[in-house]
């Protein structure tokens, strides 16, 4: 018998989980950091040109997009594009040459910080009023088999489990973009088009990426749950073949929950929904159960 037949409840995550229980780990977060300080004051041009765009992005940034857009300008010799100040007076050549390095210390950086996020033993207070905390309670209440995706570099969801039920033989929990104990995958999607020097950008890049056997983890499930985790643009090659089988008369009816945090959320969700489907949304809605919770209510 397939080992997947056991877990008909599949449960997604992203970073939404790890904010719900009060913790700063969102890109934003990090920013702010004194991780990602210490890259400015060494100069790091590539954290120069994301801080900068942190200013007309306000309290949230998608620095995947972000990369994407800063290689195409290099690679478009638009020197112009990024003033001197950000890119410290340096050539366009200057960054051509040092874009890998920053890259990698960035990558660095943003596991250092997650570490330190991470080693605090205690929750923070109201835990377990989250609704990350409720949805994982409900979920071991139940007492079925529960196969977890996380979109996180973190950990939280393994202790929040542990937290609740000692017994954690009805998770089995898969780190698709690896973890900070490893070497994190961090980069853009496959569909973005990038300069072969640019190679390293790509999620699929890096050998920790860990997505095999992801297409039947969902086909076999009954009941799939999205917490904290929008379904972007820069991880829509994981999903668009799933969803846009989802719209098809013949397929296998599921069930989805989709938590959103608020009405910009639910649009955003939408939306992808839509591309996701090639605008066969009403369809997937015809075949299958779709519900929508608000996390922020």
């Amino acid at each position: 018998m397939n080992i997947l037949d056991d877990y008909k409840t599949v449960l997604i995550v992203g970073n939404g989980f790890d904010l719900s229980l009060k913790y700063p780990t969102s890109y934003s977060d990090f920013i702010a950091s004194k991780y990602f300080k210490g890259l400015l004051s060494k100069e790091n041009s590539l954290a120069s040109y994301l801080a900068d765009r942190k200013k007309y992005c306000g309290n949230w940034i998608d620095i995947e997009k972000e990369l994407g857009s800063y290689a195409k300008v290099l690679a478009g010799y638009d020197i112009h594009a990024i003033a001197k100040e950000v890119r410290y007076n340096r050539s366009l050549d200057d960054l051509r040459k040092s874009f890998r390095d920053d890259f990698t210390s960035i990558c660095f950086a943003l596991t250092a910080y997650l570490k330190e996020i991470e080693k605090v033993e205690r929750f923070n207070e109201g835990y377990d009023e989250s609704h990350a905390y409720k949805l994982i309670k409900e979920i071991v209440y139940e007492r079925k088999s529960s196969y977890v995706v996380s979109f996180n570099y973190t950990s939280f969801i393994e202790k929040v489990i542990h937290n609740i039920s000692h017994n954690c033989t009805d998770f089995c929990i898969r780190h698709i973009h690896s973890s900070i104990k490893n070497d994190i995958v961090f980069g853009v999607q496959d569909s973005m088009e990038l300069q072969r020097e640019h190679v390293f950008l790509y999620k699929s890049h890096n050998k920790c990426l860990d997505v095999r056997g992801l297409p039947q983890i969902l086909e076999n499930a009954d009941k799939i749950i999205f917490f904290g985790y929008s379904l972007g643009e820069t991880d829509h090659s994981y999903f668009d073949d799933f969803f846009l089988n989802q719209t098809k008369k013949d397929c296998r009816s599921k069930s989805f929950v989709f938590h959103h945090y608020g009405q910009d959320a639910y649009d955003d969700i939408i939306w992808q929904l839509k591309t996701l489907t090639n605008n066969r949304t009403s369809y997937l809605n015809q075949y299958n159960d779709i519900q929508f919770k608000d996390s922020k209510q």
